[in-house]
């Protein structure tokens, strides 16, 4: 009996340290401690923007970053400092960020439109337009569908 209290409150601690230790941490960081390839890309599609704050959000097995500027835009960023959310609310998302396949389908399609959100997947990409139409494109820039 007692071999088996000492068996469950050895695995009882160990599953308090194991969850605790998956905690998220959730810090304020700045401009130079983003990822390089972060900073490339804020410079050169967002030259003019005056940034805000930058989360870092470190989970069990991953991290993300969270650039906020001034106007209330935002850009999210993978572990590895690749963009994978733009969202400028209501002003036109840097047309250098999108790929011509998709300009050429919004310009032929919907005119007197632009993007103001666009966010990358894993096998698509998820565009939102000024005129609240979601666009969902694949990893090749094809249009596939309209989402709501």
């Amino acid at each position: 009996m007692k071999r088996k209290n000492i068996i469950l409150s050895i695995i009882g601690i160990s599953v308090v340290i194991a969850l605790s230790s998956c905690k998220e941490e959730y810090n304020k960081i700045t401009f130079n401690d983003l990822p390089a390839t972060s900073q490339e890309f804020l410079n050169t599609h967002f030259p003019n923007e005056v940034v805000s704050y930058i989360m870092e959000d470190k989970e069990m097995f991953d991290k993300t970053y969270e650039v906020h500027f001034a106007d209330g835009d935002n850009v999210d960023f993978d572990a590895d400092g690749l963009w994978d959310n733009v969202d400028c609310h209501n002003d036109m998302v840097p047309e250098t960020i999108l790929d011509a396949k998709i300009l050429d389908y919004i310009n032929l399609n919907h005119q007197g439109t632009y993007v103001v959100e666009i966010d990358k997947n894993r096998n698509n990409y998820d565009v939102e337009l000024s005129n609240g139409l979601e666009l969902v494109f694949d990893s090749d820039f094809d249009f596939k569908r309209y989402d709501d």
